[in-house]
């Protein structure tokens, strides 16, 4: 069994990942085909992980958040990847990490923040730490007076992961999970490259 070490936390493994501190230390473990990516504890707390992958070349499209909370010192499997034959593959994630024990998964709760209030007929901005293109929208989206709501999903990671089920059937094996990600009122747009056009089709 091979055993490969990605990187720490708060190192950057794509301009869009968002980054925690020396806590959680992503490894990958390839048997064959298959990749599979471990969360370890390097604390004595228990931790809530919440990881984000965007696989492309694997058999199974990993573009859905995985929610799970890890033991102190302990190591456990986060999400398997299985490489296509013949076709390159490759990887980027995004990785938050909260010390609050919160009830993991992402089957959307009723006794958590309502995800369909909070969105109907609304813009909602999730934001990343670190994030120029995030702050650069909700200084755009104010300037212009254009309504909305934001979450930084380091402080509300378990929202973002309701609202990642929410919109589960609008992911695709092409989706890539860019920030700042925006629900348009019954749409949602991941990441933007010209923020003039963006705040034309968010002020419609």
């Amino acid at each position: 069994m091979k055993v490969k070490i990605l990187l720490l936390l708060f190192l950057t493994c794509t301009s869009n990942s968002v980054c925690q501190g020396l806590k959680v230390l992503i490894s990958e473990e390839k048997k064959g085909k298959r990749v599979v990516l471990m969360a370890e504890n390097k604390t004595k707390d228990t931790l809530n992980v919440f990881l984000m992958v965007n696989a492309e070349g694997y058999r199974r499209s990993a573009s859905k958040p995985v929610i799970k909370n890890i033991a102190p010192l302990s190591t456990i499997p986060m999400i398997t990847l299985v490489e296509l034959e013949g076709v390159e593959s490759r990887y980027t994630y995004d990785l938050v990490v909260n010390e609050k024990d919160y009830s993991v998964g992402v089957t959307y709760k009723k006794e958590q923040k309502d995800i369909e209030r909070i969105l109907k007929d609304k813009i909602v901005v999730f934001t990343a730490d670190e994030c120029e293109k995030c702050k650069a929208l909700l200084d755009s989206l104010s300037a212009n007076r254009i309504q909305h709501r934001s979450f930084n999903i380091n402080e509300d990671a378990t929202l973002y992961g309701q609202f990642m089920a929410f919109i589960e059937r609008k992911l695709t094996a092409e989706s890539r999970i860019l920030f700042p990600v925006i629900w348009n009122k019954d749409d949602v747009i991941f990441g933007y490259d010209d923020l003039e056009r963006l705040l034309i089709i968010l002020d419609n």
